[in-house]
């Protein structure tokens, strides 16, 4: 298994024929762990240290975009199809929806548009989704009925200056200092947005218009480290 820590001059596959793998979480406990959003197969999989096959997490997961994990093992999966993010416990083997509207898409704080990545902090009780054709990140306290928003604008309005985005596809959170970082996809830009703020400020790449040009997706561990 490939070593988070230890530099490597080759890469290991950890997990194969996985079709169209759209997120992944890494989860160091008893391995690593590989949790992998799998779009166009709509599930998430489960890689243990070792495996020649995933575990599906969950039932169908449609148009699955997105995947993170808590320290009780809960797992958050983004269902862009349905605009929404639910999470599935394995104590329980239930479903609940934590984020958006079940089939309803819109730019009001109770609703999504195409979710893609999200961010969940450590002991579960936020999420973070970027709202792709909202062109927002929300933030959505655990048992909210509608999200919050700290980086876009809140009316679902993309564009190309500091206190916008365009078409953001991933987002992750530092829990100490609660600074967001983000995927501006159509911008071809990563933007830090610091607690509270109006704009954002651009730490890698910079603005665009071309659809078929992304900026690289985020991996990340479980406490936030990319």
């Amino acid at each position: 298994m490939f070593s988070p820590i230890e530099p490597s001059t080759m890469g290991i596959t950890v997990a194969s024929n996985v079709k169209n793998p759209m997120k992944i979480y890494v989860d160091e406990d008893g391995g690593p762990t590989v949790y992998v959003s799998l779009r166009f197969l709509n599930r998430t999989e489960k890689w243990i240290n070792g495996a020649s096959k995933g575990i599906q997490m969950g039932g169908e997961c449609n148009l699955c975009s997105g995947v993170s994990v808590d320290k009780e093992k809960n797992v958050y999966m983004t269902e862009a199809d349905t605009h929404r993010v639910v999470q599935w416990s394995p104590k329980t083997n239930m479903t609940t929806v934590v984020a958006g509207q079940t089939n309803t898409s819109g730019s009001t704080s109770a609703l999504l548009n195409h979710p893609q990545g999200i961010y969940v902090t450590r002991n579960g009780d936020t999420v973070y989704v970027a709202d792709m054709w909202n062109s927002r990140i929300q933030k959505w306290p655990k048992t909210a009925h509608e999200g919050v928003t700290v980086a876009g604008s809140s009316n679902g309005t993309e564009g190309h200056d500091n206190a916008t985005l365009y078409y953001p596809n991933d987002v992750i959170v530092d829990e100490e200092t609660n600074v967001v970082y983000v995927m501006d996809t159509s911008n071809h830009r990563v933007q830090r947005w610091l607690s509270d703020a109006t704009e954002g400020d651009t730490i890698a790449g910079g603005k665009g218009m071309h659809f078929r040009k992304t900026v690289c997706d985020f991996i990340a561990d479980e406490y936030g480290s990319n």
